[in-house]
């Protein structure tokens, strides 16, 4: 055989060597991709603020309304 050929050949055969253990290396041990961390998000608890809105309305005593006040006799029985 000529020198030139015997070198192609010997390099082609380095080549399918080198692929059918690069495969095989993938079917014995699969590829480890890095995992993404869980990233926890944090948010914050809103806090009440105290505002004028935010009150309860209560209906403010005027003089127009009476008020009963208790006395002895109504509470007595």
């Amino acid at each position: 055989m000529n020198r030139n050929v015997s070198i192609v050949v010997v390099i082609l055969v380095l080549v399918v060597i080198a692929g059918y253990l690069v495969w095989l290396r993938s079917k014995v041990t699969p590829v480890v991709s890095p995992k993404a961390e869980q990233q926890v998000q944090v948010t914050p608890t809103p806090t009440a603020v105290a505002s004028p809105s935010a009150t309860p309305k209560a209906k403010e005593a005027t003089g127009s309304t009476k008020l009963k006040s208790a006395t002895s006799s109504s509470t007595g029985k």
